[in-house]
């Protein structure tokens, strides 16, 4: 699959057997993978989806991106905020491009990242709940300081989130996980669907397997 420089962000996509009301699945890399990693689910999805893969901005090294800058040694500030929030805005213009220029359903889009790709989905979904309906955050966490600075209870009833993580996680600890769906709990977001493996930072077979499961639930109704 060949990577186009025709929208805003560097992607790959996968078109849909069926032409007909193609949802948007868009998928979102970790730190130092590229948009070639999530993009191997595409045989296990289901075939209306219409998949596109982002290209980090940032490069470290051959075939590695990521999104912002991360310090592991500080975990106070573990994420370069600035750098994020801007991340944010720019992705979800490319929703708006991505479903104009490939016709896309407006109100039906999927997000689906890992650990950096998940902590933006998290900021999308809250930025544009109107698009935005299932998010599936793997080994990520809410990251409350790059959220919208005013989230309203009552425009959520529609997002539904699966969220997975490693018990073993060092890179980001399952207590940081939790803390995020208090947070989504206190604002009514109550179509979660958690659970935690036996794995580090990274996607189980099991893990997998129940995603799969999960998507293909969601795509009956």
């Amino acid at each position: 699959m060949l990577l186009t420089n025709k929208l805003s962000i560097k992607h790959i996509i996968k078109k849909p057997v069926d032409g007909n009301e193609n949802d948007l699945f868009l998928m979102i890399h970790g730190y130092g993978s590229n948009e070639k990693d999530l993009f191997s689910f595409q045989e296990d999805l289901p075939k209306n989806f219409f998949i596109i893969s982002l290209q980090g901005f940032y490069s470290m090294g051959k075939e590695k991106y990521s999104w912002y800058d991360i310090d592991f040694s500080n975990k106070e500030k573990f994420i370069n905020i600035s750098q994020a929030r801007k991340v944010v805005q720019q992705i979800s213009f490319f929703i708006d491009e991505a479903i104009e220029e490939y016709k896309l359903e407006k109100n039906k889009v999927w997000l689906c990242g890992f650990s950096q790709g998940a902590i933006l989905s998290y900021a999308i979904a809250l930025k544009k709940p109107n698009k935005i309906k299932k998010v599936i955050a793997l080994s990520g966490y809410l990251e409350k300081n790059i959220l919208p600075e005013k989230i309203n209870s009552n425009i959520y009833s529609d997002l539904e989130f699966f969220i997975s993580h490693g018990k073993y996680d060092t890179i980001i600890p399952i207590d940081m996980v939790k803390r995020g769906l208090k947070f989504l709990q206190k604002y009514r977001i109550l179509s979660l669907h958690y659970k935690e493996y036996e794995s580090g930072h990274t996607l189980n077979k099991l893990n997998y397997i129940d995603l799969m499961n999960w998507i293909k639930n969601k795509q009956i109704y």
